[in-house]
């Protein structure tokens, strides 16, 4: 009876999580507790004696037959029982691999001539550096040298191209029916995989989102439509599916299950997001299935989706953003659909494409930000950083570096081994210990690995936060944006326990406060025992009724998420000089 009960209980369960019975208000549910549940019974299972491992096999081919008919052309089965993957973290230092690159054959002898190769050069060996082979090793033999003689450990392989290429021989009816993996260059992935496997190299499936122009072209009710009649294409002529477009969403959330399947611990999604150049075509596009949402949240809906429908396969999963993301503020003025904390709040990790040539002149006070890799790369991760400690748990910040010279940038420097690693060094400084290199050819210098000495491991002075701020200077940045009402700094600087999650709901509630601040004067400064600060500072307000209220009020300084936050006094808490407005 007691085993009859579970079978039932797992039936129930699964069906609900994975078929899509519930709701998806289920996302508002903790995560945690549906998957210890999906946990103990797997565990349970692992448990059992042969005849009731039998009853609950038959349990799952019945729930199979069930999820084949609700999900149609979109199925794709469930991790066998008893061999769902661990789903454990890695500090990936990764490099990307085209499926192109993927799909080559390989020799062990040859990853191992490569990897003896770098060791004598980098002077790990005493052996020289021999370079008479260099011409018979392929891009994936020295990429997997890589790996064997340096630090890096993972790899990210494409598995859906922004041509809507899919890599390999796929089993989803939607694939076959349409033809996106019809040239297959990834031919035999089971020799490739159960080699990273074996060499524990952190797998990480690239699947490109909502540039898709092979879908769009096919499935045209799918894509983008313009008012007028007929199919938005970008500026380079291409077609994009629409990211509001839940049949789209099932598509993309199938050909990650196949990944996860095939032995992928993460699933990595790019141009996660809607066109750029938004100016031009938001008065002649429209996008069915939006129903009054902004497009960040129409990108946030997705995530939730893949988060749940991916669940059961326990895979990771990560989102690609513009670098210019950790900059603005609520999708403003880009309009594709990405917001930091929107999508940091979605994935495991989010990852920053970070790359120097693709900033403009004068961002971050630089004339040519190409030409300098380790500012570039430590300015645009301290905002990340910001931002990330303003969230209760956001993704980890896993930055795309750039691996590739840029020579189409007028004043460009050449990326070699020192410019890569020098982006590298800036994240490391910052603690931020894992990053992807971008190199569309998968050309990559072995040397930009051997950078450890150059790392200062003293940058951070005491009593500076991970941004290098001072208590004071942290409540000069937080008095200054409450006078000039920038209430995204506001957001940033308050402790989270001691504002509203929501940003616009912290407008709202911040906005009903009828003084504005005109003056401010930091009198002192001092550390309590407990690590924080107190401050007293002399202000002046001005309310509605036209009186000025001046007071001397205690702040509290805090470090939180390793930056420094400004708790405001309570109003009953400060001394305050009634007085008209002079």
């Amino acid at each position: 009876m007691k085993s009859n009960k579970l079978v039932a209980i797992y039936i129930l369960i699964l069906s609900l999580l994975l078929v899509g019975c519930l709701d998806r208000s289920v996302q508002t549910q903790s995560p945690a507790k549906d998957t210890e549940i999906v946990d103990s019974l797997e565990k349970d299972f692992n448990k059992l004696p042969e005849e009731k491992k039998a009853e609950q096999i038959k349990a799952r081919e019945q729930l199979e037959v069930q999820r084949k008919a609700d999900l149609g052309e979109f199925y794709v089965p469930l991790p066998a029982l008893g061999q769902e993957p661990e789903g454990k973290k890695v500090k990936a230092k990764t490099l990307y691999l085209t499926a192109n690159v993927a799909g080559f054959d390989f020799r062990q002898e040859d990853i191992d001539y490569y990897a003896d190769y770098i060791r004598a050069l980098s002077g790990e060996s005493v052996k020289p550096a021999d370079p008479s082979r260099m011409d018979e090793i392929n891009k994936l033999e020295k990429a997997l040298g890589i790996c064997e003689a340096t630090e890096i450990n993972a790899l990210v392989i494409d598995i859906k191209n922004d041509s809507g290429i899919v890599a390999w021989s796929s089993s989803i009816e939607t694939v076959n029916r349409i033809g996106a993996n019809a040239s297959a260059p990834i031919k035999n992935y089971e020799k490739l995989m159960k080699y990273l496997e074996e060499k524990e190299i952190y797998r990480i499936a690239r699947i490109v989102a909502f540039k898709d122009p092979y879908f769009a072209e096919i499935e045209s009710s799918h894509a983008i439509q313009l008012k007028s009649g007929g199919i938005y294409k970008d500026y380079s002529g291409k077609m994009w599916v629409n990211p509001f477009d839940e049949y789209v969403w099932k598509y993309l959330a199938a050909i990650s299950k196949e990944a996860a399947l095939r032995g992928f611990q993460e699933i990595q999604y790019d141009y996660v997001r809607f066109p750029d150049d938004a100016k031009t075509y938001n008065p002649i596009t429209e996008f069915p299935g939006r129903n009054g949402r902004d497009k960040d949240e129409g990108i946030e809906d997705f995530l939730k989706f893949a988060k749940s429908e991916l669940k059961p396969y326990r895979v990771h999963i990560s989102a690609d953003v513009f670098g210019i993301i950790t900059h603005s503020w609520d999708d403003k003025p880009e309009d594709i659909g990405q917001t930091w904390r929107k999508i940091a709040n979605q994935v495991e990790y989010i990852c920053p494409m970070i790359y120097p040539s693709h900033y403009g002149t004068g961002l971050y006070g630089f004339q040519v930000p190409d030409q300098h890799p380790y500012e570039i790369i430590r300015l645009s991760l301290m905002e990340a950083i910001e931002r990330n400690a303003a969230q209760k748990n956001p993704g980890i910040i896993r930055p795309w570096i750039q691996g590739f010279t840029a020579s189409w940038v007028k004043g460009y420097i050449e990326y070699d081994a020192k410019a890569v690693s020098a982006q590298l060094i800036a994240g490391m400084e910052l603690g931020i210990d894992e990053y992807i290199i971008w190199n569309a050819s998968n050309n990559y210098d072995p040397m930009a690995f051997f950078y450890q000495d150059r790392v200062n491991r003293n940058i951070r002075k005491s009593g500076e936060d991970i941004l290098s701020r001072t208590p004071e200077a942290a409540l000069m940045r937080y008095l200054d944006a409450e006078k000039n009402k920038r209430y995204s700094v506001l957001y940033l600087l308050t402790p989270i326990a001691e504002r509203q999650e929501d940003y616009d709901k912290f407008v709202s509630e911040t906005e009903k406060n009828p003084s504005v601040l005109k003056r401010y004067e930091i009198t002192g400064i001092s550390k309590n025992e407990d690590d924080t600060y107190s401050a007293v500072v002399k202000t002046e307000y001005d309310t509605a009724s036209g009186t000025a209220i001046k007071s001397d009020a205690a702040f509290k300084i805090i470090l939180e998420n390793d930056v420094f936050k400004v708790a405001k006094p309570e109003r009953n808490q400060i001394k305050q000089d009634k007085r008209p407005i002079e």
